[in-house]
């Protein structure tokens, strides 16, 4: 049995050494919660919060097909046809705010679908002079070409920005930062 009584000296020391094993043991989760909260923080802000998942689609019951009465005129030959293109999902990017103040946080949000995932995309702001100048920002494209990032900026103005990278140019997002 571990002597803690206040009489003794191997108790006094006893007592010591439990505050100090207790006090660690308090610091360790404290500082465990702490990294777990502020890294979860730092997923979400960087865009790895869950996107939702598809749902299976549920198919029509099938009926059981009908048979056509018999007649004596002859069937035509099918018409061919030829295959309607599909439509291509096109290109995206926009900001999630119209204005914001300077300084504020600056949501964007798009797709690249001929990219892929796994893309890197350069975010940048058109300049007074009306070229493109690159925001030291970047997007990972993930599934589907989808992406999203932000920004924080503390000039003033009506502000273009688009996201580019591998022949991609994405449509150009206006923001006003005031």
């Amino acid at each position: 049995m571990l002597d803690l009584s206040k009489e003794t000296a191997e108790g006094s020391r006893n007592r010591l050494a439990a505050k100090i094993v207790l006090g660690l043991v308090a610091a360790g989760a404290a500082i465990g919660l702490l990294m777990g909260f502020a890294g979860a923080s730092a997923m979400r802000s960087l865009g790895f919060d869950s996107d939702a998942m598809p749902v299976p689609a549920t198919s029509a019951p099938t009926t059981e097909p009908t048979e056509e009465p018999a007649t004596d005129e002859p069937t035509t030959a099918p018409t061919p046809t030829t295959p309607s293109a599909t439509p291509k999902k096109s290109a995206t990017f926009k900001a999630a705010q119209a204005s914001v103040s300077a300084g504020e946080r600056i949501e964007f949000t798009g797709r690249a679908p001929e990219l892929g995932s796994g893309a890197t995309l350069q975010i940048q702001r058109k300049d007074e002079g009306g070229g493109w100048s690159d925001f030291p920002v970047t997007a990972q494209t993930r599934k589907g070409g989808k992406f999203s990032t932000w920004i924080v900026t503390g000039r003033t103005g009506r502000w273009d920005f688009r996201a580019v990278g591998e022949g991609f140019s994405s449509p150009v997002a206006t923001v006003e930062i005031s």
